[in-house]
């Protein structure tokens, strides 16, 4: 279930963005990329698209935020997952159309946060099992009201103590004199500090443990104590 719930919330996440005309110019492979980074970090998709295959292939990162522009809640999770972003361009290898950078990146380490997010939402319905409500509506309206109201996540993204530096190669492709980065699954999660990461630490996916653990012995509680009511009724 946490895999479901987290995925979900992800997703949300991810299919942000916003659109504008574009601020930055790039000529080189180094020019792109500091172009569509830097326009990640400010949340200018209409560059980052430009100088990258995002919509396209890869990942489709922050690209939903543009058909919700009022919706400042999210766009302050996007703002705060690439707060930190940084990187630095160290080697750059041309051969034809094809360019080779290797990189470092650096931002924050989501991934236990969002462990840590996707157990206390765990514990949340485990606490509120009701025997006069339906399970499946309890799961169903927690995950729901968690996607549909970010600010609940917003404070776990902001106290976030854990960042990561990792060397990357970076792939760009020049397309009608344009040179495009060639996004994909592990440099989309890099750039967003691992939010969609399961590599969760050994204390947090102990927690995470626990609360399944403490869920499952509640949904068996309630199990018995439903089936009790359902004969107690039959038998009026």
């Amino acid at each position: 279930m946490k895999r479901i719930i987290g995925l979900s919330l992800i997703c949300t996440l991810l299919l942000m963005g916003c659109g504008s005309a574009p601020k930055h110019s790039a000529q080189t492979p180094e020019e792109t990329i500091n172009a569509a980074f830097t326009a990640l970090k400010e949340l200018d998709m209409t560059t980052f698209n430009t100088y990258t295959n995002n919509k396209s292939e890869g990942c489709h990162l922050f690209s939903d935020l543009s058909r919700r522009p009022s919706d400042n809640a999210y766009y302050s999770l996007a703002e705060a997952v690439v707060e930190d972003l940084s990187w630095e361009i160290h080697e750059v290898q041309i051969e034809g159309d094809t360019a080779t950078a290797n990189v470092t990146i650096h931002n924050k380490d989501f991934s236990n946060t969002m462990g840590i997010f996707v157990t206390d939402l765990i514990t949340k319905i485990s606490d509120n099992i009701d025997e006069n409500k339906s399970l499946k509506s309890l799961i169903h309206d927690s995950t729901k009201e968690a996607i549909r109201s970010p600010e609940v996540l917003l404070p776990y993204l902001q106290n976030c103590e854990d960042s990561f530096a990792v060397e990357v190669s970076i792939v760009l492709k020049k397309t009608d004199d344009t040179w495009k980065i060639q996004l994909n699954d592990s440099l989309c999660n890099n750039l967003t500090g691992n939010l969609g990461s399961d590599n969760f630490s050994k204390d947090v996916a102990e927690k995470i443990s626990a609360a399944e653990e403490l869920l499952t012995r509640n949904i068996e509680r309630w199990s018995i104590t439903f089936e009790k009511n359902i004969n107690r009724q039959i038998s009026e």
